[in-house]
């Protein structure tokens, strides 16, 4: 990893309490940077270490992790968005045609390995605050693990071969780094450990917080619920079906504050909202100055975006007529000195002609002409939608999991599917669920991939096995780490 950025970036933060910019230049270390605290200072109390925490947490904001490139990536890579910017970098992601010196996989690995390492020091040193009590140890300790889970679950997803259920799952997957790195000492280099071997570290991770954590916490902080979603999602990508659908069951059942919503814009018009399981936090101090932020991106200009991404035309000829999910709200009596309100419409696509151009259907999910939007990660809705593909798959029964479906299809509009529908033709019906369910949310490109089906985007398609299904390790990453070398890069790169 490149560890003189990572801490850079982490020292300012600790000390900042997440407070200052997320983004560090790439320059060797060879002093401490203004504004940090040495390590035992930062823990020599629960206040700092919560502060720690709080950095952690802010982490989650850079834009390869959910504040930017990944999250849109997910989509305009697939059948969901496309991309028309300027930005050639993304035209390249969109085309499939990344090279191991892309800036934004760049970001997505270094940004990502900055949350790990921050993480990992908070888990490191919380056991030993002077004054600490158990009660304080595990709620930190509990919430980097959950961090450290979704950041591992993040990378393995776009640098390694998909997890194959039964199988040894021995393919190259992405470093493993579980030690906090307060150096730029070379004894930390470390190669790819497999595809099984990061799976294996997520779900210790996740267990381990469940077993800590309170069961309700914030929307924007983990607890114990928040790490069994996460669980139940991991078990579905690992072919655990029964596992993901009692995971998911569980947070749905026993509620814990969080509720399906009978409206599909409510969640987006309020972030506060009970289906939020799990959010990352964004206000318009975070994004000040940036143009990387998903609303700058999916904002028409007239709305004070960049107008880039729009609602791909297969996205929308694929829906079922009368979808509030892909079919978009027109006649919005909008104009340029009344852009209205956040969420334009009734549904979650809206119709707008930017600049007076020809309209196009645009997302409703980012929408805050202030970059404020947070990043939903986990919803009750996609727990629906895990709950009934586990049963379809495990050993559940096709009764229930229909109305599992049904339930989200209900609330978007549709009828309810045939109550004789069953088999793969059922497992069809619920994928194509999390493709109008999660749109917009950075999900599609990844189910594409564990599900071993064409990832097709507006510029181009691959199939199974091509290369650029996932992404290099980054040029960089395999001149500075020691571990490494160019057979340890994917193929075809």
């Amino acid at each position: 990893m490149n560890y003189s950025t990572t801490i850079r970036t982490l020292l300012v933060a600790l000390a900042a309490v997440g407070l200052l910019g997320l983004t560090a230049c790439d320059q060797t270390i060879d002093k401490d940077p203004e504004q940090s605290l040495p390590i035992d200072q930062v823990f020599q109390d629960v206040s700092g270490a919560q502060s720690a925490l709080t950095g952690a947490y802010s982490g989650l904001q850079a834009d390869g992790v959910y504040g930017g490139f990944q999250v849109m990536a997910g989509d305009f890579t697939a059948d969901i968005a496309t991309f028309d910017g300027s930005f050639t970098t993304w035209q390249q992601a969109a085309a499939f045609n990344v090279s191991s010196t892309h800036g934004p996989t760049d970001n997505i690995w270094d940004d990502h390995y900055d949350v790990i390492n921050r993480a990992n020091l908070i888990i490191e040193n919380a056991p030993n605050i002077e004054g600490a009590d158990q009660g304080q140890i595990d709620d930190l300790v509990g919430q980097a693990k959950f961090i450290r889970a979704l950041s591992y679950f993040n990378l393995v997803r776009w640098f390694a071969q998909p997890y194959e259920p039964g199988a040894s799952n021995d393919q190259p997957g992405v470093i493993l780094q579980t030690d906090g790195v307060q150096s730029t000492d070379p004894d930390f280099n470390q190669p790819r450990a497999s595809v099984g071997d990061i799976y294996g570290q997520i779900r210790t991770d996740l267990e381990d917080a469940i077993s800590r954590l309170d069961v309700k916490a914030e929307r924007i902080r983990a607890g114990q619920a928040v790490a069994n979603a996460l669980l139940a999602k991991v078990s579905l990508y690992q072919g655990r079906y029964d596992e993901a659908a009692a995971r998911a069951d569980t947070i749905i059942t026993e509620r814990d504050g969080f509720t399906l919503s009978d409206d599909p814009t409510v969640p987006y018009a309020n972030e506060s909202n009970p289906e939020i399981i799990f959010s990352t936090s964004f206000s318009s101090i975070d994004n000040s100055g940036t143009n990387a932020f998903m609303s700058s991106f999916y904002l028409p200009s007239d709305f004070g975006g960049r107008g880039d991404i729009t609602a791909n035309s297969q996205f929308l000829s694929d829906a079922e007529s009368g979808d509030r999910r892909a079919t978009a709200t027109t006649g919005l009596g909008l104009s340029d000195d009344n852009p209205g309100p956040e969420i334009k419409g009734d549904n979650l696509l809206y119709s707008y002609g930017d600049g007076g151009g020809t309209p196009a259907a645009w997302t409703n999910k980012w929408t805050n002409p202030n970059f404020g939007d947070d990043m939903p990660v986990l919803r009750v809705a996609e727990m629906y939608l895990i709950r009934a593909e586990g049963r379809v798959r495990g050993s559940g029964s096709a009764s229930d999991a229909r109305d599992d479906v049904n339930a989200i299809r209900s609330r978007a509009g549709l009828n309810n599917v045939s109550s004789s529908l069953s088999g793969q033709a059922l497992i069809d019906e619920i994928i194509q669920q999390r493709r109008y369910e999660l749109a917009f949310e950075g999900d599609r490109r990844h189910d594409l991939q564990r599900l071993g089906r064409p990832i097709t985007s507006g510029s181009g398609t691959v199939q199974p096995g091509d290369s650029q299904r996932i992404l290099p390790i980054p040029a960089r990453e395999i001149e500075v780490n020691d571990a490494l070398d160019q057979s340890s890069q994917n193929p075809g790169y």
